[in-house]
Formats: structure tokens, C-alpha cells, sequence
């Protein structure tokens, strides 16, 4: 029975004998530390969620719209994550990316779904998209209509507000963890 009330100390890692059943500690002394670490631990994790908030009321215009990217291709990946590369069809690639048909240059489609798709590093970077098999692949995918409106609406202003870039964001986070809690 003695045997059962043997523990580590979560404090200094020297076995003890157990003498109370909430007993974590073999003495006041290591407690009373473990008790002033835990604190520290909370009060830096405090600091640093003080810090993001901080940071969150300093980010402008271009900050939000880069996470937003950043939500986005994660998006963009989880969504097709069993589909080819939509350019040349590999599966088995070391890296996909979430490339876009029309360029990110044009921010009118930026964001829209039908204009990026999942994309293995070699066409996205190498290949500077790949975009004729792209294309080929896309209208299979989508149809020529949405290809062609894609193709004909890219020279138009993208209209958005720091509001709207957060709600985008939250969007694209439940979408990611509902298409991650089906896998």
C-alpha cells in the first residue's frame, strides 16, 4: 500500500511519499515555487494575449488583408486537399499551394473562391501558374462562364474595409474547421 502513495515531486522531480490526496509537491517549499511558476506561466500568457489584442488595434489596412490571405489559401488547401493539382494533375508533390488563376495583382479576385484552387509548387512557382492547362482545367471545373467573367472582370477595384476583412476571416476559420472536423 505504501508503494501507491509514492509520487514525483511536480517541482523538483524527487520521489516523495504521498501524505494528503491532493498532495502534487514533496514539500511547502516546492509548493509554494510551483504555485509562484504557475502564476508566472498565467500572467505571461495574460501578457501576451494584452500584447495580440495590442497589436490587433495597431494592424492596418494591408496587415488585415494579409491575414486574411493567409486564412484564405489554408482555405483554399483544406477544401481541395483530395483533389490533383489543377494545372498538370499530380498528387503526390511535396507542396501545394493555393494558386490563382487570375493574379493577386488584380485584387478584384483576390478572394473569390472560383479563382483559386489547390496547385502543386512547380506550376504555381516554375511554371508561373501553368495557366493554359489551368485554364482548360478550370472550365471543366467551374464553366466557361464563370472562366470568362473571371477573365473579363479582373481590371475591377476590390471594395473592401477592415470590418469586412475580419468577418471574412472568421468565415473562412469556421468553414476550415468545419471541412477539418469531416476529414
Amino acid at each position: 500500500m505504501a508503494k501507491l502513495n509514492k509520487r514525483l515531486c511536480k517541482q523538483c522531480k524527487k520521489e516523495f511519499q504521498k501524505t494528503s490526496p491532493l498532495q502534487s509537491c514533496c514539500s511547502v517549499s516546492c509548493a509554494i515555487e510551483r504555485s509562484y511558476d504557475l502564476n508566472k506561466a498565467k500572467r505571461e500568457k495574460l501578457l501576451c494575449d494584452k500584447v495580440m489584442e495590442m497589436k490587433k488595434g495597431l494592424m492596418k489596412k494591408g496587415d488585415w488583408i494579409k491575414l486574411l490571405q493567409i486564412t484564405f489559401n489554408t482555405f483554399i488547401r483544406v477544401r481541395d486537399k483530395n483533389l490533383p493539382c489543377i494545372s498538370c494533375g499530380k498528387t503526390k508533390v511535396e507542396e501545394f499551394h493555393a494558386g490563382h488563376y487570375i493574379a493577386t495583382t488584380y485584387q478584384y479576385h483576390r478572394f473569390n473562391e472560383d479563382n483559386v484552387h489547390k496547385q502543386c509548387s512547380q506550376c504555381n512557382t516554375h511554371l508561373r501558374g501553368n495557366l493554359i492547362p489551368y485554364r482548360i482545367e478550370l472550365i471543366k471545373k467551374i464553366g466557361l462562364e464563370r472562366v470568362e467573367y473571371l477573365e473579363n472582370t479582373r481590371h475591377m477595384m476590390l471594395e473592401i474595409t477592415i470590418p469586412d476583412i475580419k468577418e471574412q476571416i472568421k468565415k473562412y476559420k469556421i468553414q476550415i474547421k468545419s471541412l477539418k472536423s469531416k476529414i
